[in-house]
């Protein structure tokens, strides 16, 4: 947490500019203080778990955030985002978005900070607006996070663009990412959008252990699935998107595949995906905006109910190593207005090639709470 401080150092440069900025004038100055909570229950079998537990009950928080938003007239922004999880094991405190931007440009605008790469729509989509408890088996194998860096975006009703260059921490030797996203709607109406989207990324990993570990969309389990693991000069990263609503139905799917050049000379190749449909009981249309979806306002005072199914498989599998996994999911919803949002998800998981476990089995239920504040 210490070494993200350093993202402090923005937030004295911004209010000092606000100070000989703003001065008697505050009518153009605005301040937003909001966030999150979300807490709830994970229960898993023995194929969660690397000892083979038959049976394990974890209480998670999963998510506090406490956010700080600043606007000055209509170019400058800034964001500092705080985030605490805490899975019964473990306890993570730390800086998620720390950036600055500038928007005076006719062609867009410069954001300089950590903040999430510009690669893939689930992944750039807000943790709160997700239509399930966690994002895609693919999306969380492959889709890069959070890193620093600096980008240069531009987001309009039907189109977005953003292209950056990040590093993942401040280590001298950490790697160096290149990463770029599009996405367009050529059919975008008030009860229909069509949505495709093309991300990329290059990695220099400079010689770094590569292992693609994964959970299996269980916060608190295991890192069960896994790949080969070796030292890794570069990786080249390319998604596809695409997604539909219509009234009351949301369809959603992407497609990744990945080329790592092993130190040496060798290339390993992975590649998954995922397909998700919703359907909302109560008549509600999820909205769309600037490349990504809208929360759901339900119609009601009695809230909103929506079902979701999903499947999400990765194959990490090459040279008789490493393991092909999929995950089934089965979820409920309900939405009490914009600020209340209660998640029920039930995953089926198979796998083959190298498991942890020589018959490993056992499905999942994952209880979420959300309040938004």
């Amino acid at each position: 947490m210490m070494g993200d401080l350093r993202w402090a150092m923005p937030v004295m440069w911004l209010m000092a500019c606000f100070s000989l900025q703003v001065r008697a004038d505050t009518t153009d100055f605005e301040a937003d203080i909001g966030g999150y909570a979300v807490g709830g229950v994970d229960h898993y079998g023995a194929f969660y778990d690397e000892e083979g537990v038959d049976s394990t009950t974890n209480t998670v928080l999963r998510k506090l955030r406490l956010g700080l938003e600043l606007a000055y007239g209509e170019h400058w922004s800034f964001e500092l985002d705080g985030d605490y999880q805490y899975d019964g094991d473990e306890q993570v405190l730390e800086f998620d978005d720390v950036w600055l931007r500038y928007d005076g440009f006719g062609w867009g605008g410069v954001q300089v900070g950590q903040m999430k790469e510009p690669f893939g729509f689930e992944r750039t989509s807000g943790y709160s607006s997700l239509m399930t408890n966690e994002r895609s088996l693919a999306t969380s194998a492959f889709a890069p996070g959070r890193s620093e860096g600096v980008m240069v975006n531009r987001a309009g009703k039907k189109a977005t663009w953003a292209l950056g260059v990040f590093r993942e921490d401040a280590d001298a030797k950490s790697p160096r990412a290149v990463t770029g996203r599009v996405t367009f709607a050529p059919l975008r109406s008030e009860h229909q959008t069509v949505h495709l989207g093309l991300a990329g990324s290059w990695r220099d990993l400079r010689g770094e252990r590569f292992q693609i570990r994964d959970h299996g969309e269980v916060y608190s389990a295991d890192n069960v699935i896994r790949s080969p693991r070796f030292d890794a000069d570069d990786l080249a990263l390319l998604g596809g998107e695409f997604a539909w609503t219509r009234g009351s139905v949301t369809f959603t799917s992407e497609a990744m595949t990945q080329r790592v050049r092993q130190v040496g000379g060798d290339e390993w190749q992975f590649s998954g995906g995922y397909a998700q449909l919703g359907y909302l009981l109560t008549g509600e249309h999820r909205g769309y905006s600037r490349g990504e979806f809208d929360r759901i306002d339900p119609l009601s005072h009695l809230g909103a109910v929506e079902l979701v199914a999903r499947w999400s498989g990765v194959d990490l599998r090459q040279r008789d190593v490493g393991a092909e996994a999929s995950i089934a999911m089965l979820g409920i919803n309900y939405y009490w207005r914009k600020s209340v949002l209660l998640r029920v998800n039930y995953l089926i998981p198979t796998i083959s090639g190298n498991a942890l476990m020589a018959n490993p089995d056992g499905d999942a239920v994952t209880v979420r709470a959300q309040l938004r504040f």
